[in-house]
């Protein structure tokens, strides 16, 4: 059996690499680097298949180099529109699948690869499932750009694009870190393809999607726990989208709703079933846990987090029923938790119908 994998998305060289190890215990195996050239660019890559009786089978890849519960059905679905608009097959591209994971994937008919050594791929003629790997251990290297003050920045470059070429004080003040930090921060994304310089001697953000893709897991995982979240849930049995009427008066200027309750109110797309409500740093939250009427729960269903940099960098310039945060921190809020279908599907519609303009503007050249 001989693997033919064109490599178009220089971003997921590493990803590619693995898995052209994991293939070749399964036979010959070809890879074939694009990227000079991507004539694909909705494509990270495809694999063909070649057996030895003479049929063939061709793989539409996506690589993903985080994948948490919530982001997969999406991933799974756009994956599938790409390989039939391809008439080819889906297969998913990761650097670990493990078996819950891969239970899914098998079940949507996703073919999959890691660089651990797992992977399934099913044809008429071709059936490989290998199970069992385990991802190496070794020491983890955090760039700045995805430590929890570089994510801030991240943040505010893919919700404010333009902001790449603003004063670096403007940046610092904006996401709210060290004036010191922003150009080591910005050289960190250079140097990693997301920041190139454009005309006029100016920078630009380039490659949106995968940089949210990175920025996703990392609110999740380094930026969000620092955001000091505690958790409550209501004394009384009033219902989620009337929380938002009961912020302090005094407080109202300076509260953001996010999460369920700021998707719902965007999107009509679901009923909440939990709200986030960003606080400003350092302010008491005696009065507004007093006038919500909530007691602390580490179950509970009602969050307040901090904001971080300046409240104007964050709060979306839109009217609604609420002072909202920005489109990108409810996606990051919907997703970072279990896997749940109805807000996986919601924040699909905030990705598509409000960050999708700013992520694939034609200078991003990326998915």
């Amino acid at each position: 059996m001989r693997f033919e994998l064109q490599l178009f998305d220089p971003h997921i060289q590493d990803l590619a690499e693995g898995v052209e190890r994991t293939l070749q215990s399964l036979g010959q195996i070809k890879l074939i680097d694009r990227t000079a050239r991507r004539a694909l660019p909705v494509v990270d890559a495809i694999l063909t298949v070649l057996g030895s009786n003479g049929h063939s089978v061709r793989y539409v890849c996506e690589a993903k180099h985080f994948l948490t519960p919530n982001s997969l059905r999406p991933i799974t679905e756009r994956l599938k529109q790409d390989a039939a608009a391809m008439k080819a097959r889906p297969l998913l591209i990761a650097p670990h699948v493990g078996d819950s994971i891969g239970e899914q994937l098998r079940s949507n008919d996703i073919a999959y690869l890691d660089t651990a050594g797992n992977g399934f791929l099913k044809d008429s003629f071709l059936y490989i499932w290998l199970r069992g790997f385990k991802p190496p251990k070794k020491p983890e290297r955090i760039t700045r750009a995805f430590q929890a003050s570089g994510l801030r920045l991240v943040a505010l470059l893919l919700s404010h694009p333009n902001a790449i070429e603003s004063p670096y004080r403007r940046l610092a003040d904006d996401a709210g870190i060290a004036l010191g930090s922003v150009s080591r921060i910005i050289a960190d994304l250079r140097s990693l393809g997301f920041v190139r310089l454009a005309s006029r001697g100016k920078n630009a953000l380039v490659n949106r999607r995968k940089l949210l893709e990175h920025w996703e897991f990392g609110y999740a995982t380094r930026l969000r726990p620092q955001l000091n979240p505690q958790t409550y849930r209501q004394a009384e049995d009033l219902p989620v989208e009337r929380l938002a009427e009961r912020i302090p008066p005094n407080m109202r200027e300076e509260v953001l709703v996010g999460g369920e309750l700021a998707a719902a109110i965007a999107t009509q797309h679901l009923r909440p079933q939990s709200a986030t409500f960003q606080i400003r740093p350092h302010r008491p939250l005696l009065p507004i846990v007093k006038e919500m009427k909530l007691i602390p729960d580490r179950n509970g269903n009602i969050i307040l987090i901090e904001q971080f940099g300046a409240m104007s960098a964050w709060t979306w310039q839109r009217e609604f029923s609420a002072r909202l945060v920005h489109p990108l921190l409810i996606y990051g809020e919907l997703l970072h938790g279990k896997s749940d279908s109805r807000l996986a599907e919601t924040a699909q519609v905030i990705l598509e119908q409000f960050l999708a303009p700013t992520l694939d503007d034609a200078s991003a050249n990326s998915r």
